[in-house]
Parts: C-alpha cells; structure tokens; sequence
C-alpha cells in the first residue's frame, strides 16, 4: 500500500491538470487528499493566488445558495489544503446551525451513509464546536450497520471511505467498536492497486487517503 515517487508524480500532474482546466471541485477534492496522503511532500506543492479564489468562489456560491452539504464539504477540503487560508473564511453560529440541520435530517431519515460523511467534514471545519455535538448510540449504531453492508456487499471503495470516516468522528468508538481484519486489508489494497494499474489517479488518491487515515 506504499504511495511511491511515481504514484506522487502522476498525481501531483492530475492536480495541474484540474488548475489548468479550472475544474476547481475536482482540484479541491484531489489536492485536499494528497495533503492527507503526505503533509510533507503536499508542502511542495504551490497552490497559487488564483486557484485559491477559484475554490473560494465556489465555496461562497453555495453559502449564498444555502447548499449547506456542499459547502460542508468543500469547506472541510478547503482546510485540509491551507489551513491559514481557510481559517480567513467566516463560519457564523447560523450558519453552523443550519450546517448542523442536516445531521438532524439525516438521523429522522436513517440516512447514514450521509450523516457520516456530513459529521466527518463538519468536524474538520470547526473540531471545537463539532465536540459539542452528541453523536447518540442510535447514530453510531446506523453508520456501523453501513459499514457492516459494505463489508457483506464487497464494496471495498466505500467501505474504506465509510470506515475512513468513523475513525475521525469518534476515534475511540472506532477503536472499540470496528475490526478491519486481514482480509478486508487485502481487498483494500487490491482496490489501491487497481486504481494505480488503470492510472485513475484522482480515484486512487481517494482510496490511498482513506487506507492512510485508517493505518494512523
């Protein structure tokens, strides 16, 4: 499961390629994945004046647009990146508040796959007040029951995401409650090195961020 030199290199051209492009969703996602990935080569990496403004751009239509999901999203992405940059941008207790509406939802609706990743981005936007929140047994109980349907289904994709996701919500529940066993190891870097074999670089940043975040 070793990111080499190479895999760093056609993913660090992957992310030129977003910039030049202006896909900004894309670039913001993939370079916030290689910063988990290595924080000490990600140092190298220059993100310029401009390919900031056009993450913030985006970011800012979805507050104005109350899309409170993706600007939870790519918010948390955002300080991944650069955290002095991020910390510039306003979170305001409204709209936390309505950042935190969308927990509530989901657990009426036992929309797990989205409450997990929704408290997992909201915790790297502001870990201060996210400690505030009460993540219930009911809560815990769904996102494992997901991540016990992605293991029976053989969807090692997401279930290294889901997984990923959990460890940083509650690392002590993680530790007592979830057993990733040597044969869930071997299919999850099976799914690395199909990615690294199809040069799908973007993809394979994804699943190599979530298996780093698992082995801390």
């Amino acid at each position: 499961m070793e990111v080499t030199d190479s895999d760093w290199e056609n993913m660090t051209n992957e992310l030129k390629n977003y910039a030049t492009g202006k896909f900004w969703k894309d670039y913001t996602w993939h370079a916030a994945r290689m910063a988990v990935i290595s924080p000490e080569l990600f140092k190298a990496v220059t993100v310029t004046d401009n390919e900031w403004i056009g993450m913030n751009r985006e970011l800012e239509r979805y507050r104005l647009q109350e899309n409170w999901d993706a600007f939870t999203a790519r918010f948390a992405r955002m300080r991944l990146i650069d955290p002095s940059r991020a910390a510039a941008i306003e979170l305001t207790d409204l709209h936390w508040d309505k950042i935190h509406d969308i927990l509530k939802k989901c657990t009426i609706q036992n929309n797990w796959i989205l409450f997990a990743s929704h408290a997992h981005h909201m915790k790297l936007i502001d870990e201060e007040r996210f400690s505030q929140i009460e993540i219930t047994d009911k809560q815990w109980q769904g996102m494992l029951a997901k991540l016990d349907e992605y293991r029976g289904q053989d969807i090692r994709g997401k279930f290294t995401k889901h997984a990923s996701y959990l460890k940083k919500i509650d690392p002590e529940r993680y530790k007592k409650d979830v057993r990733i066993v040597a044969s869930d190891w071997e299919e999850i870097s099976a799914e690395l090195q199909a990615k690294r074999d199809k040069n799908y670089w973007a993809a394979f940043a994804a699943q190599a961020s979530r298996i780093k975040t698992l082995m801390e």
